[in-house]
């Protein structure tokens, strides 16, 4: 039976992937459907598809719309209102380390390697974070087959990274150099231009395969690494707001929205969390 309700939750998750540096497998967290959802992929080619197909449908849907419906929204907080809008998703990324601490037990489980993991997560974060957001607005688009290729292949590695709660789809794109040539044909296939579809499908064809993958080792290493695959989480997490980090606000109300924003966000992310501290 397909649960529509998680319409809604999709189109959370799709909201996140639309900023680089915020992560849908964080909204995935916070809505406590992350295993079912890492489930869900992987058994899309066994024996349980049409279960795990049920559950996706929805979410799809959601992300779906969210994806088509508010990638010129977000495009004009970013390019208008962009340092509260960051500081927002910081809040609601910071909002998601209480949660996960709690999930962790690291008081108890946590020793000299699971700090050392969380140590270098952050800091390969950070090193992509300064790498990120030199890319150039693209205007137009020549279509050509080595440039399918590599959208493929970009597709594959987002779509990998997306499912790990900290590592932001979008910001991978950012850095590979194909986050403006993506965004760009959404955009454009929102105006019914036909001729951008090439480009969606050679992406959407890397994420699908990236998905498939990537979901049996995440929950390879959550069955049999589960105290390490949370460390690792948990400094993805927090790394993650380096990528985010769009500098301090410069008057007087914008530190008021700035700081609104970011306790709002905080506050959503906490709450969202509460009921999920059993288990990822």
């Amino acid at each position: 039976m397909i649960r529509w309700v998680n319409i809604v939750k999709g189109f959370l998750m799709g909201i996140c992937e639309l900023i680089p540096g915020v992560s849908s497998g964080t909204m995935a967290l916070l809505l406590g459907i992350y295993d079912q959802f890492l489930g869900a992929i992987s058994r899309v080619v066994s024996k349980h598809y049409k279960k795990a197909i049920l559950f996706l449908i929805p979410l799809v849907i959601g992300m779906g719309i969210a994806v088509l419906s508010l990638s010129s929204v977000i495009d004009f907080l970013l390019k208008n209102h962009m340092v509260p809008t960051h500081w927002f998703f910081i809040g609601l990324v910071a909002g998601v380390i209480p949660m996960m601490l709690r999930i962790s037990n690291y008081k108890v489980e946590f020793k000299a390697p699971h700090y050392t993991l969380i140590a270098l997560a952050i800091a390969g974060l950070f090193l992509m974070g300064m790498a990120g957001g030199t890319e150039d607005t693209v205007q137009n688009i020549s279509i050509t087959l080595p440039l399918l290729i590599e959208l493929f292949f970009s597709g594959i590695l987002a779509s990998s990274t997306m499912l790990l709660p900290g590592i932001s789809g979008s910001l991978v794109l950012l850095i590979i150099g194909s986050y403006s040539v993506i965004i760009y044909s959404l955009s454009e296939l929102t105006s019914f231009n036909l001729e951008v579809l090439p480009i969606l499908i050679a992406a959407g064809l890397g994420v699908i395969v990236g998905l498939l993958v990537a979901s049996r080792v995440i929950q390879y290493l959550l069955r049999h690494y589960t105290y390490l695959t949370y460390a690792l989480i948990l400094g993805l997490v927090a790394g993650s707001v380096f990528a985010i980090y769009p500098g301090l606000p410069a008057s007087g109300i914008s530190w008021v929205i700035t700081i609104a924003a970011a306790v709002s966000g905080f506050a959503i992310s906490w709450y969202m969390g509460r009921g999920n501290e059993d288990t990822i």
